[in-house]
């Protein structure tokens, strides 16, 4: 029966849709590169979490999600369990660490996980690897620590960078990667297993880094550790357990077979050496949990229940966690005798070295501050030089000032009349400078002058009193540049040089900070004079006094009956380049006048 050559197009058609769809079936499909995550399982204390390419931290909370490029804190006292990628690994940071999630890529099926730790203890338990691509490793700033189904502690001090490296379980590599003097990078690796650790100051300590693998050291390693992390190797014994059995059953197996690998951290060559391995992987945890209880890592209540969630796990009676039946550790157990003596050697050769760089960096660190000293101590020669220039030109200013105030108004003592309190010897008070307004003009207020006293009680010296010059209305065109007074008191009022006067509000540091001031008594035919000047330099301008202001105060002692009288006042103004006088009527300042004790 023949077809017809529409069934014959319909064949055709169906046909190709089935191997279309049978070659999409067989081709493998392209694996995106995916990310995975990390998820915080447990925490207590103060844990917080900054994301990855941001500056602020968030507080950490369990079932938060951690992506690649997070980081987590722990603070005092506290701790966080976290859960990377469904199970892959658990790790557990102990109090004041710090760690990056920095790599938790899938690629092509592979799995790569990878974490940052930059201080503080925490414990990893990756599980088996499924993948044979597959990787963990946790970085420290000396070393890089790459797993494969085990169980290990890290601790990084966070000051210096350095390491250390405990395993519980499996097998661990150490690497570390230096760049030579060719520039040329160098990876040095090496392996350890339970009971082993490494401690690491630098990444470019030696080459050799078998050289520092060594045997557990327990106290160390309890005085470092957290609790949390301590409670952690013990929960975990009935997983360490296990994959410890399948470390010895596989040593066991080479040593029937006759295959008996060389390792240079643990040597084995007989069943003999075999079991007092096993010995020790059996009775590490109890040791360590022994060890924490004597220095009270964990107090006896909360070992007990530790212990006891721990054999919960545990099916086998001979396998729990009995602290009575706790042997010690055999530190000869997977040691070559020989190799361990010249181990010893190269150590002590390596330490030799090591202290001989760091005298070699001490001398050239002294030989740099003894630089530094001798470049400060010339700084600081410099520097009192520029500072002694600067004072010297700063004496010079004023004395200049000081000289140009004298010649302006030729000053000279003036000699009083003989009558203790009078008051002769004043100027008229006329206006001696016909560029300023007089000071009877309505519009220009009258500049005026006053003197007040009063007792100083607070003075450990007797009948000691302060003297205020004070100034009022030198505003507008009779602003001031400098002041010149003469007082005149009779022989029982005393100014000592040692009795510095204190300049008031109108020469302070608010109006100018360019002001020389000087003080001299002068004695003479049954009288005192006193001259107080004080005046502006370099770059200062005249100050207006409005409001009634203190010029200056003067301390004075005396006895009995104290008159102090102005006998002469000359206040000027700067104009430019020329210096000018503002009248003062002299006998318009009254005198004060006070009562003292009789005796000073």
């Amino acid at each position: 029966m023949g077809m017809s050559k529409k069934s014959f197009v319909s064949l055709c058609l169906s046909l190709s849709l089935i191997f279309s769809l049978i070659s999409v079936l067989l081709v493998k499909p392209v694996d995106a590169k995916t990310v995975r995550v990390a998820v915080v399982s447990a925490l207590s204390g103060e844990v917080t979490v900054k994301k990855g390419g941001g500056s602020k931290t968030y507080d950490a909370y369990e079932s938060m999600s951690l992506n690649q490029g997070d980081t987590v804190y722990t603070g005092a006292s506290s701790s966080v369990t976290l859960n990377l990628s469904n199970g892959d690994a658990d790790v557990t940071l102990g109090e004041n660490a710090e760690i990056n999630v920095s790599d938790l890529n899938t690629s092509d099926g592979n799995k790569k996980s990878k974490l940052k730790v930059w201080a503080g203890s925490l414990w990893v338990k990756v599980k088996s690897l499924a993948g044979s691509n597959d990787e963990f490793e946790v970085e420290t700033p000396t070393a890089v620590m790459g797993v494969r189904g085990t169980q290990f502690y890290v601790m990084v001090d966070p000051v210096t960078g350095a390491i250390k490296m405990a395993v519980g379980a499996g097998k661990v590599s150490a690497s570390t990667v230096t760049t030579g003097e060719d520039s040329e990078q160098k990876t040095a690796v090496t392996y350890l297993y339970p009971t082993q650790q490494i401690s690491l100051d630098g990444r470019d300590e030696t080459e050799e880094l078998a050289l520092k693998v060594d045997f557990l050291d327990l106290d160390d390693f309890v005085k470092q550790a957290s609790p949390e992390v301590i409670k952690e190797f013990i929960l975990n014994k009935a997983e360490i357990d296990k994959e410890n059995e399948g470390f010895i059953a596989k040593k066991a197996k080479e040593l029937a077979e006759g295959n008996v690998t060389d390792d240079e951290n643990l040597v084995v060559k007989n069943t003999d050496e075999l079991e007092k391995v096993k010995q020790n992987f059996d009775n590490l945890i109890g040791n360590i949990a022994k060890k924490a209880l004597g220095e009270k890592k964990l107090d006896q209540s909360s070992m007990d229940k530790v212990i006891a969630d721990a054999n919960k796990k545990i099916s086998e009676e001979n396998k729990k966690l009995d602290l009575s039946k706790v042997k010690d550790l055999d530190k000869t157990a997977g040691v070559d005798a020989e190799k361990e003596k010249q181990k010893q050697e190269l150590l002590k050769k390596l330490e030799a070295e090591k202290l001989k760089k760091k005298l070699e960096q001490e001398k050239k660190q002294a030989e740099l501050k003894k630089q530094l000293e001798a470049q400060l101590k010339l700084l600081e020669e410099q520097k009192k030089k520029l500072e002694a220039a600067t004072k010297a030109a700063e004496e010079k200013a004023k004395a200049d000032a000081l000289a140009k105030l004298k010649a302006s108004e030729a000053v000279k003592p003036v000699t009083p009349p003989t009558g203790e309190g009078s008051n002769s010897g004043g100027s008229s008070g006329g206006n001696t400078n016909p560029g300023n307004p007089d000071p009877g003009t309505p519009n220009t207020p009258v500049p005026a002058v006053s003197l007040t006293a009063t007792l100083n009680e607070t003075s450990p010296s007797p009948n000691t009193y302060n003297l205020d010059i004070n100034l009022k209305n030198f505003v507008e065109s009779n602003d001031i540049y400098g002041v010149e007074v003469h007082l005149f008191y009779g022989t029982n009022t005393y100014y000592s040089d040692d009795m510095l006067p204190v300049n008031g509000t109108i020469f302070g540091r608010e109006n100018s900070t360019n002001y020389v001031d000087h003080i001299k008594e002068y004695e003479g035919n049954g009288q005192k004079e006193l001259v107080y000047t004080v005046t502006g330099y370099g770059d200062a301008g005249n100050i207006k006094v409005s409001e009634l202001q203190k010029l200056v105060t003067i301390p004075l002692q005396g006895y009995g009956h104290q008159e102090i009288s102005v006998g002469k006042i000359v206040i000027v103004r700067k104009n430019g380049t020329s210096v000018q006088t503002i009248p003062i009527v002299e006998s318009s300042i009254q005198p004060v006048t006070l009562d003292l004790h009789t005796g000073v």
